[in-house]
C-alpha cells in the first residue's frame, strides 16, 4: 500500500512478488528493481535508463561510454555503446544505432525520438550492447521503449513482440 513505490505495484501484491524475485535473481533490492520494471501491455520491462545499471553491475566491463556519430540533425546520426572486456582488455562496441534505423523500425513514430534524439538513441544503444554482451543482466525482459515500439498509436500490435536483435 506505500505510496513511494510505484502505482503498478500499489495494492497489487501479485506484481509486487514479480518484482521481488526479480530482485533477488539479480541480486538487487526489490525498492530500485520496481521504480525501473514496468509492466506495459501486461509485459514486464526494464526502463531504457535502467540498462546501464544492469551492465554495470554485471561487472564484465570497464569504461563503459556513449560515442556519438554522423551529424547531429541528419539520418546518419547516431551511437553506440563501448565498453573494455575486464578479462580480455579487448575494447567492445556495441551496435550502432542511427536516425535512419530509428525512422526504418517506426520508432520516431514516439515524439521523443523527434524531441529528444540523442536521450532515445543513448536508451537504445546501451540495450542493444546490454542484449548482445551481457544478455544474463536484462534476464530475458525487453526495455519499455523495445515493447512500446511494437503497438502504434491506437494501441494494437503492429507485429510480434520478440527481441529486437
Amino acid at each position: 500500500r506505500s505510496t513511494i513505490i510505484p502505482q503498478t505495484y500499489q495494492n497489487k501484491p501479485e506484481n509486487v512478488i514479480v518484482a521481488v524475485g526479480m530482485a533477488q535473481k539479480l541480486g538487487l533490492d526489490p525498492f530500485t528493481v520496481m521504480q525501473n520494471l514496468n509492466i506495459v501491455k501486461g509485459k514486464t520491462s526494464w526502463s531504457g535508463s535502467f540498462c546501464r545499471t544492469l551492465i554495470e553491475k554485471s561487472n564484465k566491463f570497464t569504461n563503459l561510454h556513449l560515442i556519438f556519430v554522423g551529424q547531429k540533425g541528419t539520418e546518419n546520426y547516431g551511437c553506440y555503446m563501448e565498453g573494455t572486456d575486464r578479462e580480455t582488455g579487448e575494447v567492445i562496441k556495441g551496435p550502432e544505432v542511427n536516425l535512419k534505423m530509428a525512422k526504418a523500425e517506426g520508432w520516431t513514430n514516439n515524439s521523443k525520438w523527434i524531441n529528444m534524439p540523442e536521450l532515445m538513441l543513448s536508451y537504445r544503444a546501451t540495450s542493444f550492447f546490454a542484449r548482445v554482451y551481457v544478455p544474463e543482466a536484462l534476464n530475458g525482459v525487453q526495455t519499455t521503449e523495445e515493447i512500446e515500439d511494437v503497438f502504434n498509436a491506437n494501441g494494437k500490435q503492429k507485429r510480434e513482440v520478440k527481441d529486437v536483435l
